[in-house]
């Protein structure tokens, strides 16, 4: 990868005084603060001048160059990605690229989203004909079934001769489905290109493929259960730029091409083999969000913004760090009974949305403004007042879905099981009035418990500096009245799915008449969903969620996908809630704590020329990604009992015994056995840190060419990455393995990694290392735990040293020892043990051997885990190893015996 210097070697300069940029940028003036339209203009630049304008010469002066390009951009889920997609098409125009291809999402209706927005907020220039060519040519919301008419993506070659001849830009809006990629890129390869070579000069395709994780994933990568639309849109991509005749290469020589991949969730992208066509192994970018807290001057996940809390994304920080102190935006729901928990969670969005809706006083509500018709769509919004949803996100199946509909429609109306599947089939989906006043006259109680929750709530908020959400002058009976008269007329129930029974996608915007505007269709709504929800399409006024869907092998970036509930909701995040069960919540907080993660390794890349490719992470309970064929999580902890069988000839091995000997120079006991002595044990206990230093002077050195292992160095490196260690810490680096080491050396078990490992125990008691779990049985998140008490119970390390039945050492620096040292008889291959831990016996009926080395004085073993570990708190154990050569001299094996309670880190590896 690399984010190099910017060189606009062949870009044309913008003409005019106006910009794309300055057009967009007057948008979002309209639309954020001054502050976050800063860095989204900042993290914009970054990405067209050091990842899409680096090493522009075209291909044709530069043979050598493939041409191509390609990269990530690493968004937050409901965070404003297209906010940032368009503003690089903006800064990329004015660049003067040549073609620009946005691919809108796989689903039809996240495509029109796009292409919209796009038309509304960039494309705003009177003279528009005169800048650009935009395709589609005709409205895409005459599409049937998802399929593109025939004209949809048609362009004559006397109309790309005339755009290319006066530097105008030609831009697509694809959705990334088969057929229509296929007529894009019929287009650019018949129509185009023939053009551009005709006319001999350097053209730069861009292509921004958003939602970059669905459908990019190149085939031999993806995993079993992939569909057909899956496995064969990645190809239909990279046909945009690449001839099949000659893959790795653009199309024509004086072809340029960048692929830009958004998404919030890149684990797949990340994880795919680097040779496949759409794998980033070029630049990697991550954006920011407003928040609580950060510095926007600065690379850092997030940064503060003036305004207080409306200007912030309200993302993972928000709901799971619980920033409202003892009133929780998460709220599991293990203790309500399971047929009053869709109850439950309707209360408390009705209640939230009369709260709400009092706020706004100029609003006469949803009821009233129905029945009428406004001059404008902005006093239609007036009228009604705030937009409101509630989400319930029961399970994937489609029929759970109508299910849940049924119910709600059931219990607000007061009717009983099964009539509301007639009512959804007679097409009557409002709320009903009278099973909801009856709960009211049932359950005040119930009610009032959430109005006083939030009040609680907006207590705390308004406590955050910056403008802050206002309380209304309610009490329950107001609140009451409002719910009957103003909110349930006029709130719907609508199922969003694949299936032909559900509604359309939502519309949130005043919807326009023969004779004027009306509210909002979806101005107040109960949406049912699920896999359809996931990915792509915000829910205006999202308040309340109810999440109850649960899976048994749970994949990070599909189920981080799936929290609709993230977004900019400062404006009334008193009243925000999600209903969940708590192992369900202690997932979505374990997956921001990998997704902050692997943030904060990407925005480290940024400031690099050269930048690693980041690590992705996962934990025990959960895997990072189901996408991708061969995934597997590799832990940090070497096990309880790790030991190098390793071994260097007994020449090469010199250096070693002389750290060994050295060591038994100190005062040692003997430990007893028959028919000789079983070996020494050190008076002195070793800190986490002095047997890291220890194990470090063990040396394995190469026969022929030595390096250091590069695997566990871009481990270890993650760690350091992650923890935010300084190069100027005494911990830093974390892996020292030396540069000739012998590459049968490498392992989970060699000393050098075993030595890290210890010295990320110590950090880790320092400081709250991210995306991190002990060791305990069961493991716990290592963020939430007492770091005090953790420090009091960080082991200490006996060290021993292992005699054998074989023949006394002799020579060496072994010998020189005051006591007499004797080999241990172990097999091997001449450079390997065929086993580990030896001398296995039944003690007083308990079967155990050198794995407890220090306990043979005593006989008496530590506390220990079901799993046979030793218990948090006690002391570990370095036990050296003198094992007796074929054909003379003896060799060290260091073993160690490590308490749980220690940190441990899950990276995502391909098998």
């Amino acid at each position: 990868m690399s984010h190099g210097a910017p060189q606009h070697i062949w870009i044309a300069e913008p003409s005019s005084k106006e910009t794309w940029w300055s057009r967009y940028d007057a948008v979002l003036a309209d639309k954020v603060g001054y502050q976050s339209r800063k860095v989204i203009d900042a993290d914009a630049s970054f990405i067209v001048e050091r990842c899409i304008l680096v090493n522009a010469p075209p291909p044709a002066v530069d043979e050598e160059r493939s041409g191509e390009r390609r990269g990530v951009v690493m968004g937050a889920v409901q965070s404003g990605k297209t906010a940032s997609m368009l503003a690089v098409v903006a800064k990329s125009l004015d660049a003067g690229l040549d073609a620009i291809v946005v691919l809108g999402g796989t689903r039809t209706a996240l495509w029109l989203q796009t292409w919209e927005r796009l038309l509304d907020q960039l494309d705003t220039f009177t003279d528009r004909h005169l800048r650009r060519v935009m395709l589609p040519v005709s409205d895409p919301n005459s599409i049937v079934d998802g399929a593109p008419g025939p004209g949809l993506y048609t362009l004559t070659e006397q109309q790309a001769n005339r755009a290319l001849s006066n530097h105008r830009p030609i831009i697509f809006v694809a959705m990334k489905q088969v057929s229509h990629l296929e007529r894009v890129a019929r287009t650019l390869r018949e129509v185009v290109y023939p053009v551009v070579e005709r006319l001999d000069r350097p053209f730069h395709l861009l292509v921004i493929d958003d939602e970059a994780d669905d459908s990019s994933i190149a085939e031999a990568d993806l995993a079993a259960g992939a569909s057909l639309q899956e496995r064969q849109v990645p190809r239909r991509i990279v046909d945009l730029w690449e001839s099949r005749k000659n893959p790795g290469r653009t199309a024509i020589a004086q072809l340029r091409a960048t692929y830009l991949a958004y998404t919030a969730t890149p684990q797949a992208n990340f994880l795919q083999d680097p040779s496949n066509p759409l794998a980033p192994t070029d630049f990697v970018v991550c954006l920011r969000t407003p928040g609580s807290h950060g510095d926007d001057k600065k690379r850092e996940p997030s940064f503060k913004v003036h305004e207080g809390v409306p200007g912030w994304y309200t993302g993972g920080d928000a709901y799971y760090k619980s920033p409202l102190g003892s009133i929780p935006l998460c709220v599991p729901i293990d203790s309500v009974p399971e047929e009053d928990r869709l109850p439950n969670a309707i209360r408390g969005f009705l209640v939230a949305s009369a709260v709400r809706l009092a706020r706004d006083s100029g609003a006469v509500g949803p009821t009233k403004a129905a029945t009428h018709v406004y001059g404008s769509a902005l006093e239609a919004k007036a009228a009604a007042g705030p937009v409101m949803s509630m989400l319930v996100h029961p399970s994937a199946a489609l029929d759970a879905h109508f299910d849940t509909a049924a119910r709600i429609l059931e219990w607000s109306s007061g009717l009983p099981p099964g009539d509301g599947t007639l009512l959804i089939a007679n097409g009557r989906l409002n709320l009903g009035t009278a099973g909801i006043v009856r709960d009211m006259d049932e359950h005040p109680d119930r009610w009032a418990t959430w109005l006083t929750n939030y009040e609680q709530a907006n207590q705390v908020v308004a406590a955050q500096e910056g403008v802050t959400p206002v309380w209304p002058d309610l009490d329950w009976d107001h609140v009451r009245v409002r719910i009957v008269n103003d909110l349930i007329p006029a709130t719907k129930v609508a199922v969003i799915n694949s299936d032909q029974r559900s509604a359309d996608r939502p519309v949130f915007e005043p919807s326009r008449i023969e004779d004027g505007w009306r509210v909002a269709p979806n101005q107040s709504t109960i949406f049912v969903s699920g896999n359809v929800m996931s990915r792509g399409l915000t829910l205006e006024g999202l308040s309340t969620t109810l999440f109850t869907r649960s899976t048994d092998d749970p994949a990070s970036d599909t189920q981080m996908q799936m929290q609709r509930w993230f977004g900019y909701r400062g404006s009334y995040i008193d009243v925000c809630r999600v209903l969940m069960p708590a192992s369900q919540l202690k997932l979505f907080e374990e997956y921001h704590e990998t997704d902050l993660a692997l943030r904060v390794q990407v925005l480290d890349a940024m400031s690099e020329d050269e930048p690693a490719p980041p690590t992705v992470l996962q934990s025990r309970a959960f895997k990072a990604t189901a996408k991708v064929r061969g995934t597997r999580g590799r832990g940090l902890w070497p096990g309880p009992t790790p030991f190098m069988t390793w071994l260097n000839p007994p020449l090469t091995d010199i250096e070693n015994q002389h750290v060994v000997r050295d060591v038994f120079m100190e005062p040692a006991t003997s430990v007893g056995g028959l028919p000789r002595t079983r070996g020494l044990l050190l008076h002195r206990t070793l800190t986490l840190t002095e047997t890291a230093d220890l194990l470090d002077q063990l040396t394995y050195p190469a026969v022929g060419d030595g390096a250091v292992d590069p695997e566990a160095d871009a481990r270890w490196k993650t760690v350091e990455r992650v923890a935010g260690l300084a190069p100027t810490d005494p911990l830093f680096p974390v892996f020292r393995m030396r540069l000739d080491t012998e590459p049968s050396s490498w392992g989970v078990e060699s000393p050098s990694n075993l030595a890290a490992y210890l010295r990320f125990w110590a950090l880790a008691l320092e400081r709250r290392v991210m995306a991190t779990f002990s060791t305990d049985e069961p493991p716990q998140r290592w963020s939430l735990l007492d770091l005090a008490v953790r420090g009091d119970e960080q082991p200490r390390f006996r060290v021993g040293l292992r005699f054998g039945s074989g023949d006394k050492v002799v020579e060496g620096p072994l010998s020189e020892l005051p006591h007499s040292v004797y080999g241990m008889q172990r097999r091997d291959d001449g450079s390997r043990l065929w086993s580990r831990w030896g001398a296995r016996t039944d003690h007083g009926g308990a079967i155990w051997g050198d794995e407890f080395f220090d306990c043979y004085p005593t006989a008496v073993l530590p506390n220990l885990t079901p799993s046979g570990a030793r218990e948090r708190g006690s002391d570990g154990l370095l036990l050296f190893n003198v094992i007796e050569r074929t054909g003379g001299g003896v060799s060290i094996a260091p073993a160690l015996n490590i308490p749980v309670g220690g940190p441990d880190q899950v990276h995502a590896v391909k098998a």
